[in-house]
């Protein structure tokens, strides 16, 4: 079982260093991307500890959970479109950065206001 063990952590690492390995080269020249990838990382771990919150602590105040919990998914896929506006803006008839941007913004603005209205 031991063996097992080691040899699973083994390839997780391995996995784990390629992957790094193959996102360095891809994203080398590319700081906005990285940047708006940790922030996809921060949003999705903000909702996963929400989650483990909500299941370690109770649902006492459940609309509390949703607007946190709806805040952050609702984060992870604007940054997320985001991000694919970026990276590919000829698939968005290549819109400048400035305006996928500002519609981030706006749609981040609208969306914290129903959080806030629904947390009451």
């Amino acid at each position: 079982l031991a063996c097992v063990t080691r040899m699973f952590k083994e390839k997780v690492q391995d996995i784990g260093t390629t992957f790094l390995a193959k996102y360095k080269e891809v994203h080398k020249d590319k700081k906005e991307v990285i940047l708006i990838d940790m922030f996809l990382l921060f949003s999705f771990l903000t909702g996963v500890v929400q989650f483990i919150y909500l299941i370690i602590a109770g649902q006492f105040p459940y609309n509390s959970f949703c607007a946190g919990f709806f805040s952050a998914l609702g984060v992870f896929v604007s940054t997320a479109c985001l991000r694919m506006q970026v990276v590919a803006p000829e698939d968005f008839d290549n819109i400048p950065k400035e305006r996928a941007f500002a519609d981030f913004v706006v749609f981040n603005v609208l969306l914290h206001f129903v959080v806030i209205m629904f947390m009451g």
